[in-house]
């Protein structure tokens, strides 16, 4: 395999230097960050559990070049609200994109949500078919298949990553931060240190730290959150154009993802190679490639 040569293009705030950053208060404190034409269409990019809006610094020039971007931090990560932690998660979670929508006045819009954040995608496009144009859904978390629809497909033990992830909480060292990080690469040489960086400083703020612990260990090991799991019945209930991306390390296999896009009323997908669960980030070129294509395809 050919080294991967990191550029100046490639950090994070060269990428995002044309974005307009700031903190809005509604229903909910939201950080967020949009880039592109207000006039364009406009697109949500979710992030995945224990990350935030820099998790799509590779994807949002692109995409910003096509739709208004709106990428955000879910509450109770990166510099979000980190108060009134609610153990089902999931639902507050969908009422903070509403919210966020209500104060930029935007009606209607296409999502991407990767890892949980393609879970909050799904339940919203579920409960709001209204707000949702087309969906991408990146690595999807939240996702439980009828039994025996998949062969041989088992769940992963996912609250064996509980210790880890609760001790780079409690000390973000950048040794700490990197090995929770890697975890979600096919190839951890991939990741920059300001990539690491960025997270080591969000997880240095003592509030965010503790909710975190809070929510990290539902995610892996609760039950409240599990009553939001997207099932095949659910699944069917989609009507908004759907694209699942998957990579082909990705820890849930990509017969999961398949399967996905096949129960959903109008599913495609498609599975970068060499590429773990950070997939737009790790197949960024690619990813940005075939999301920008989805999302301007003409509906049928």
């Amino acid at each position: 395999m050919n080294a991967i040569v990191h550029t100046e293009a490639e950090h994070y705030w060269v990428q995002l230097i044309h974005s307009d950053v700031r903190i809005i208060q509604g229903k909910y404190k939201s950080r967020i960050l949009e880039a592109g034409n207000p006039a364009a269409p406009a697109l949500f990019l979710l992030h995945g559990t224990g990350g935030h809006l820099e998790n799509y610094a590779r994807n949002i020039p692109a995409l910003a070049e096509h739709f208004h971007v709106i990428a955000l931090d879910f509450i109770w990560h990166g510099r979000s609200q980190t108060t009134g932690f609610d153990h089902e998660v999931i639902p507050v979670l969908i009422d903070q994109i509403l919210d966020v929508m209500q104060q930029l006045n935007i009606p209607r819009a296409h999502f991407e949500g990767q890892s949980m954040g393609g879970w909050v995608a799904m339940q919203l496009a579920i409960q709001y078919p209204e707000k949702v144009d087309r969906l991408v859904l990146t690595t999807t978390m939240g996702y439980r298949p009828n039994e025996g629809a998949i062969p041989e497909y088992v769940e992963p033990h996912w609250a064996a990553n509980l210790p880890s992830s609760i001790e780079v909480l409690n000390n973000p060292s950048f040794d700490n931060v990197r090995t929770r990080m890697a975890r979600i690469l096919a190839q951890p040489e991939r990741l920059t240190d300001e990539a690491i960086q960025v997270r080591q400083a969000l997880y240095r703020q003592p509030a965010l730290a503790e909710v975190q612990k809070l929510f990290i260990t539902e995610y892996l090991s609760g039950q409240s959150i599990q009553k939001h799991t997207v099932t095949d019945a659910l699944a069917k209930q989609i009507q908004a154009p759907t694209l699942v991306y998957w990579g082909d390390a990705n820890r849930t296999p990509a017969a999961l993802g398949q399967h996905i896009a096949d129960q959903v009323q109008h599913g495609q997908f498609y599975c970068a190679e060499d590429t773990g669960h950070w997939a737009q980030f790790e197949s960024a070129e690619i990813h940005n490639v075939v999301v920008t294509e989805f999302l301007l395809a003409q509906k049928a």
